[in-house]
């Protein structure tokens, strides 16, 4: 009895977790920003190959590299502050400090960071619209089904012919959406998990406590 009270609390509970819609936000921003970040990478870095007999495409390459790092520090932030992960970015020597290009350079370019950033951006791509697709599709069932009790005189149930929706079916119905929408709740939380698991492993650079 007292593990069936404490499961109920569990699924419950969910909904007044300010964490769970924090969760919310960054998924609905995780499809967009991959879109983003795949073509900004996709294009600079075929672009800085493909110009690189010119004498244009290492500069390209570098401002590359340099702006996925910037976007990787952003992401590290925004995982912190909505999904709660533990990110510490890289601290790279300046360019005073280096003494040079070739040993600022070669301080980004041995950084695990550098590289763990960059798949850390393609995966967003995926993965976002992974999320997106679940999000949409689970939201609007849980937004039809609670939206019943407005609806239902327009409604009928087609099984060979029209049958009217009644009353008690109606808000039969917007109570399994509110139940749907706790346990849709639930569902959201572990894919920002997958997130935020991601964003621990290839966005912090400090070893993480176990």
């Amino acid at each position: 009895m007292g593990d069936l009270r404490s499961g109920l609390n569990n699924i419950l509970e969910v909904a007044l977790r300010p964490g769970s819609y924090l969760n919310l936000i960054y998924l609905l921003l995780a499809f967009p920003l991959g879109i983003f970040y795949f073509v900004w990478l996709t294009t600079g870095l075929s672009l800085g190959l493909g110009l690189l007999y010119f004498f244009v495409g290492l500069p390209l390459l570098l401002a590359t590299m340099s702006s996925w790092r910037l976007f990787g520090k952003l992401e590290g932030l925004q995982a912190k502050w909505l999904l709660g992960a533990e990110v510490s970015c890289d601290k790279p020597v300046g360019w005073t400090e280096a003494g040079g290009l070739w040993n600022w350079l070669t301080s980004r370019l041995s950084s695990r960071y550098t590289w763990r950033s960059l798949a850390f951006l393609l995966l967003k791509m995926p993965l976002g619209l992974i999320s997106f697709i679940v999000l949409t599709v689970i939201s609007a069932i849980c937004l039809s089904l609670i939206s019943m009790p407005l609806l239902y005189q327009h409604i009928d149930i087609t099984v060979g012919s029209p049958i009217p929706l009644e009353s008690w079916q109606a808000w039969s119905l917007m109570a399994a959406g509110f139940l749907l929408s706790l346990l849709a709740l639930h569902l959201f939380n572990g894919m920002a998990a997958v997130f935020r698991w991601l964003s621990g492993n290839l966005l912090n650079t400090e070893p993480r406590h176990v």
